[in-house]
């Protein structure tokens, strides 16, 4: 690249960095103090870098510093948020959207990404591997290891500066004159970047779903496998869940494909049931808990795993377990609910089902119609199908995802795909079932679809 060629980019660049420093009120000097470990590179970035693009680290941290300046700013009696004071500022002023924002959006991601990996527990000599998942915890929790990522150095040493302590201000007098008062003044200036950096997080997830929609991010979406198939699950959104049930923990749902017919209309054979995990240690449990009143749940019967409706009866030192069919074709069951080796029979709580919920409050979980976010993925085994390739997948998910999908497109949709092995797993897709309650197909075979349907 020529010198000639460089001066736009050169100027441009310049101009840009420094209209953003004067909007926020910020000398180089006051910006470079709150740059993190960029704070000698600022001068840098405004007189001699001609790229187009900013790195993602120093974007992050420039718009972060620029994010604290205004928060100083911001009157709480003004009308205008914080958010759209800073959202405000990014449509201003031309280039930072594609300059600074996006690579800061992305180091943010990237760092979100990266919680679940290598995650420790302590610090200094009692550092310990965690394999939980961070994101089945609460945001506060994974807003703390999302500090820890992106100001990793600096968070260790603050914690072990702490002492035990939760924060600077608590420390006790023979500790605050141990770590001297400048140490102690870098510790309080730690913390108030702890509580800019918690803000930007909010400001970042809100700019991304903005900016860079396409990302699921883990803290709003959890993959969730099937029990009887780990290879395959669907990608639910967590606020759905948190919505319409008391579900908190995350790891404890699975997904079970029902396996016979027993529980038929309500549950048929190759229907994908939603668990929730549950508990049974004891009789005191079966007596106590009110999630071990009559439902469906999945069971560990004679035969192995199934979905069943259960009741729970005392009979003399010990529970037992009813399993009542919705198929008349069958008749009632009784067994213990414990096995000869004492392990409960009863996993799991049925909390929703393709084409059907377990309970009312569950009806839009994967369903709701009252807005365009989509909750639904077809699962991965549909992508390994060697007839399919990706072109095809996602034609059908832009088809079966849309908000006003109509009998005609399904139609056109299984002439054009019946013979090839995934069509039998789109039959219980939300927006099939609300079309068609029973589904596409009238065989077991599923190859030939209803005339009635057509018509």
């Amino acid at each position: 690249m020529s010198m000639e060629s460089k001066k736009p980019t050169l100027s441009i660049n310049k101009l840009l960095l420094t209209n953003l420093l004067k909007f926020a009120g910020l000398s180089q000097q006051q910006c470079s103090l709150t740059l993190s470990h960029h704070h000698n590179s600022l001068v840098g970035y405004i007189y001699r870098y001609d790229k187009k693009i900013y790195p993602r680290s120093f974007s992050y941290f420039f718009l972060l510093s620029i994010y604290r300046a205004l928060a100083k700013k911001h009157n709480a009696k003004e009308k205008i948020s914080r958010f759209d004071l800073f959202y405000n500022m990014i449509l201003e002023h031309g280039g930072v959207i594609e300059k600074i924002l996006i690579p800061a959006l992305e180091h943010h991601i990237l760092s979100i990404s990266s919680l679940n990996r290598g995650v420790k527990i302590g610090f200094g000599e009692n550092i310990a591997k965690n394999n939980e998942d961070v994101f089945d915890k609460n945001e506060i929790e994974i807003i703390d290891k999302y500090i820890s990522i992106i100001e990793s150095e600096k968070y260790e040493n603050y914690k072990i500066s702490l002492r035990g302590y939760d924060c600077a201000d608590n420390l006790s007098d023979n500790d605050k004159d141990e770590i001297g008062d400048k140490n102690l003044t870098e510790i309080k200036n730690f913390e108030i970047e702890i509580n800019a950096i918690k803000n930007f997080y909010v400001i970042c997830e809100s700019l991304r779903k903005i900016f860079l929609p396409n990302f699921f991010s883990p803290s709003e979406y959890k993959k969730i496998n099937f029990i009887n198939d780990q290879e395959s699950g669907f990608l639910i959104k967590k606020s759905a869940i948190r919505k319409n049930s008391k579900i908190k923990n995350f790891s404890n749902l699975f997904f079970f494909k029902a396996n016979d017919d027993y529980m038929h209309p309500t549950i048929s054979l190759g229907d994908d049931c939603l668990i929730e995990r549950v508990t049974l240690n004891s009789r005191e449990d079966l007596k106590n808990n009110k999630e071990f009143e009559s439902g469906l749940f999945l069971v560990n019967e004679l035969k192995g795993l199934c979905i069943r409706r259960l009741q729970f009866s005392e009979f003399k030192d010990t529970f037992q377990i009813i399993s009542l069919p919705d198929n008349k074709e069958y008749t009632r069951q009784t067994f213990p609910a414990f096995d000869n080796d004492g392990n409960p029979r009863v996993l799991g709580k049925v909390i929703w089902k393709s084409g059907f919920t377990a309970s009312k409050e569950l009806s839009n979980l994967f369903n709701n119609t009252s807005n365009q976010e989509v909750d639904f993925e077809i699962p991965e085994f549909l992508r390994r199908n060697q007839n399919t390739n990706d072109e095809e997948i996602d034609y059908i998910n832009q088809i079966l995802n849309k908000k006003d999908l109509k009998l005609f497109e399904i139609d056109a949709l299984v002439n054009k795909y019946r013979r090839t092995t995934y069509m039998k797993n789109i039959n219980n897709h939300p927006s099939i079932r609300k079309i068609l309650p029973d589904g596409l197909f009238e065989d077991d075979n599923k190859n030939n679809i209803l005339k009635k349907k057509r018509a």
